[in-house]
């Protein structure tokens, strides 16, 4: 191959691989990128999770002590719960029902509970049993503690931020107060809202784990979660963690952090989402970066053209007749143009071939 050709080729075929492997690096990166924003949104939405996990049980302690402390709510709960002769012997359960009928504000359950952690009294829904309750780490840590006690309860598939506030005239523990509001899909919504992202919350409690309140998620998403559960809530890291999520041809990057609680396992799942808008920005950054790519490729080929036609191909011309020359034919005249270097050549070569 003639050395003018093979500079071509090889210039060529140098642009062009350049090109490819900027072009592999550029979108390599802008995803990179991506990823790395995505990342940074699901640590975010861990963070406002916990915090505002941690906001809705300090107001709800707040609200339970404006009851839990008034010294008249707490006399009348003792009084009630001494048994009554008049009843046959029990504690007038009714008339505290009422009271915490009347004085519920700001919570959904509120429940009276004796000295030793047995339920009394409660207004509002509430399906956990009697035993559950009696022995749960949030009541025994009350009464042992003498101070609130915050977690969640996990009760017939409804998740609830529970506050367990003792009862004191003094230092003498009258009872105990439980107060709990529901967790609605609010809680997930506000909180893909501000890291706009998808969010879910998985519980499992006595051995069944569900998805509960999620910000509007597909019934396919649904079905996953509660499929791939358990590798939700063996996540023990505080700070959360990625873990991939697959159901055949369904495959989807979590976000997983635990959520601190009493009875129940209580995981928030931030799950990989983009909007339209956002795949159509990334797809127009990579595009632009590409453009910007393909222009350098162009200027290169155009360099090496000029290169080759204005240097190498002159260059080649003038080895040619030198050849020639040097086997015999003394009537040769170069006529190749070229650059400056080229020309000046050409000409002493030619005074070379005159002079013979």
């Amino acid at each position: 191959m003639r050395p003018a050709t093979r500079f071509l080729i090889s210039g060529l075929v140098l642009v062009i691989v350049l090109t490819a492997v900027t072009s592999a690096a550029v979108v390599w990166c802008v995803h990179r990128a991506a990823d790395e924003r995505t990342l940074e949104r699901f640590k975010v939405a861990g963070i406002v999770g916990t915090d505002l996990q941690t906001q809705q049980l300090e107001t709800l302690q707040l609200r339970a002590q404006l009851l839990a402390g008034d010294p008249a709510f707490v006399d009348y709960v003792a009084q009630s719960l001494i048994p009554n002769p008049q009843m046959g012997g029990v504690v007038d359960s009714l008339s505290i029902s009422e009271l915490l009928k009347q004085r519920r504000n700001g919570y959904d359950v509120a429940m009276v509970l004796d000295p030793l952690g047995k339920p009394v009294s409660s207004s509002g829904l509430l399906a956990k049993d009697r035993t559950s309750i009696q022995h749960d780490v949030l009541v025994t840590t009350s009464i042992r503690e003498l101070k609130p006690a915050q977690g969640a309860w996990l009760d017939n598939g409804q998740l609830l931020w529970v506050v367990a506030s003792p009862l004191l005239r003094g230092n003498t523990l009258e009872g105990v107060l439980i107060t709990a509001t529901h967790v609605s899909d609010a809680f997930a919504s506000t909180i893909g809202r501000i890291a706009r992202s998808d969010v879910a919350l998985v519980a499992a409690a006595g051995g069944t784990s569900l998805p509960l309140s999620n910000s509007g998620l597909d019934v396919h998403v649904l079905d996953l979660l509660s499929k791939q559960s358990a590798q939700i809530l063996a996540v023990s890291s505080t700070a959360g963690q990625v873990v991939p999520l697959q159901d055949g041809s369904l495959v989807i990057t979590a976000w997983v952090t635990p959520l601190r609680t009493s009875d129940a396992q209580v995981a928030l799942v931030v799950l990989d989402h983009h909007s339209d808008g956002e795949d159509q920005n990334l797809h127009a950054e990579v595009v632009s970066l590409l453009l910007g790519v393909l222009v350098l490729g162009v200027i290169a080929t155009l360099c090496v053209l000029v290169q080759w036609q204005s240097t190498w191909l002159p260059l080649q011309q003038v080895a040619d007749v030198v050849d020639r020359a040097a086997s015999g034919d003394s009537h040769m005249t170069i006529r190749t143009g070229g650059t400056p270097i080229v020309r000046h050549l050409r000409e002493g070569i030619n005074r070379l071939l005159r002079s013979r």
